[in-house]
């Protein structure tokens, strides 16, 4: 509900400060949440495998390559990976 509010308010805005509020949003996320951790080994993780729901590191990418691995969003340092539900 809220997202669909900010992204319309966000398209108004010039793009310095969209990506000063992108660049903020990002801060607050990894300095209060922290970066999610790689399922496999537990380093930092740069990707969310799709298909298992949890977080994946650089080494770990599933074996069907980029399609099957999204981007970490700000809203993943707030998840509780330990708790994700197995597919």
């Amino acid at each position: 509900m809220t997202d669909g509010r900010l992204s319309g308010i966000q398209s108004k805005l010039p793009a310095g400060l969209r990506d000063r509020l992108e660049r903020l949003r990002w801060w607050y996320a990894l300095r209060f949440g922290g970066a999610p951790r790689c399922a496999e080994c537990g380093d930092e993780a740069a990707w969310i495998a799709k298909a298992e729901g949890e977080p994946r590191c650089f080494k770990h990418i599933p074996e069907e390559g980029t399609d099957a691995i999204r981007d970490v969003r700000p809203e993943d340092c707030f998840t509780d990976w330990s708790g994700a539900p197995d597919n």
